[in-house]
């Protein structure tokens, strides 16, 4: 595991990552707004996240029991402005740093932000180039009764058909863990900014991006959507095995450890074969050449029962030595005590740790992904307090020591002492 040091000093930042000098102002909670911008930030982009002195973010730590671990991860590379922006001095403020501000992530419903008087079309006065993306379950546009829809992952999940994909046949569909509407959302949030971001260094001209959690799901539903549009055939939840090929999902191996197999293509089907003893050409349910062997069928059920003994009289790690060597693909299902332990996320320093932003601990995470070999990516700055970086930020504004006072005292602006609130 790798050791990523140091904070830098208060007003300073360290320049790195293929987007230093890109600007980035979030005003989201979690999941999927602080994660996209999370990933620019790794990048080297200067990422406010602007809180709500009303609301606090429900993924931020709470107490010793809830430590709030993916906003530690999310919430890296960023500083927090505490700050109303919906009026008064605050909006002022606000609509000032737009004015500096290359990507504005939000992540409210659908016209919320119309709803403050704040549509693309006012921003766009405040920053002609700005990029402006809009991160909401059901979108900016379509029927109004769904765009001023709440939503969550689970929502998102729902909605799209994706959850309707997961588990088993013969019981209530589950959700797809951990958060991938979330986390899809945020990806081509950041996707779309990005290329957004470059048109704008061309044209002059921002971007509105609106993405929506069930049409992200949607887009990532790929083959089993597209068959269903093209041939009416809805999925069937296939639980942990393929409801269509042999040789394709979970087994559990003779130390109860489960591995995952993958039997599909000629040469796969090829190279399994003699291991399980079956002689291809020679045993007719098995001709040469076969692509996939298909699991309601005699040769189906016949190579099953083969795996189930093969299995049942090894080890996970035999198993997987003998069919990886064979060229088979296939792996253990990991933990993540067994993903630390491996050597292969060893050897790629997959984890590292960053100190906290607020005090001399460490805190342990995931490194910066994706890597770049010339401008890698780095984490410099653990999560923010709420607000920690109120006078910091202001005063780069302009704002005086005096009238930060009394933005504090008018209840504009709010810091907490504590992790914990």
């Amino acid at each position: 595991m790798t050791e990523q040091i140091g904070t830098p000093a208060a007003g300073e930042r360290e320049q790195f990552g293929p987007l230093q000098g890109v600007k980035v102002v979030s005003l989201c909670q979690a999941i999927a707004g602080p994660f996209a911008c999370a990933l620019l930030g790794d990048l080297g982009a200067d990422v406010i996240g602007i809180e709500n002195p009303k609301g606090r973010d429900t993924s931020r730590p709470q107490n010793e029991f809830l430590q709030g671990w993916g906003t530690q991860l999310d919430r890296r590379n960023s500083r927090s402005l505490c700050m109303d922006v919906r009026k008064g001095r605050g909006r002022e403020i606000f609509f000032q740093l737009l004015k500096e501000t290359d990507i504005l992530v939000e992540g409210f419903r659908g016209g919320q932000m119309v709803k403050w008087d704040m549509s693309d079309e006012t921003l766009w006065e405040v920053n002609p180039k700005l990029v402006i993306v809009h991160i909401s379950g059901f979108g900016q546009t379509g029927d109004p009764d769904y765009v001023s829809r709440a939503s969550f992952d689970g929502i998102g999940q729902a909605f799209s058909g994706y959850m309707e994909m997961n588990g088993f046949g013969d019981r209530l569909p589950v959700p797809a863990f951990p958060q991938p509407s979330d986390y899809f959302t945020g990806l081509f949030g950041d996707v779309a900014a990005l290329a957004a971001f470059h048109r704008a260094q061309v044209t002059g001209k921002g971007e509105s991006i609106d993405i929506a959690q069930f049409e992200a799901m949607q887009r990532v539903s790929g083959f089993y959507l597209m068959n269903y549009l093209n041939t009416g055939a809805l999925p069937v939840r296939e639980g942990s095995h393929s409801t269509s090929s042999a040789g394709y999902g979970a087994y559990t191996c003779s130390d109860g450890v489960p591995l995952y197999i993958l039997v599909l293509g000629a040469g796969v089907v090829r190279n399994l074969l003699p291991v399980l003893g079956i002689k291809q050409g020679e045993d007719p349910l098995f001709p040469v050449g076969m692509p996939v062997v298909a699991f309601k069928s005699e040769a189906g059920a016949a190579l099953e029962a083969k795996l189930d003994e093969f299995f049942a009289s090894h080890t996970a790690a035999e198993a997987e030595e003998i069919l990886l060597g064979a060229g088979v693909p296939c792996s253990r299902i990991y933990t993540f005590a067994d993903c630390v332990s491996d050597p292969h996320y060893q050897a790629r320093e997959v984890y590292t740790s960053w100190k906290n932003e607020y005090d001399d601990n460490q805190i342990k995470g995931i490194n910066v992904i994706p890597r770049l070999k010339n401008n890698p990516g780095k984490i410099t700055r653990g999560m923010p307090l709420v607000g920690q970086h109120n006078e910091e930020i202001l005063e780069s504004l302009g704002v005086s020591t005096d009238e930060i006072a009394q933005l504090y005292d008018q209840g504009t602006i709010r810091h907490e002492e504590t992790p914990f609130g």
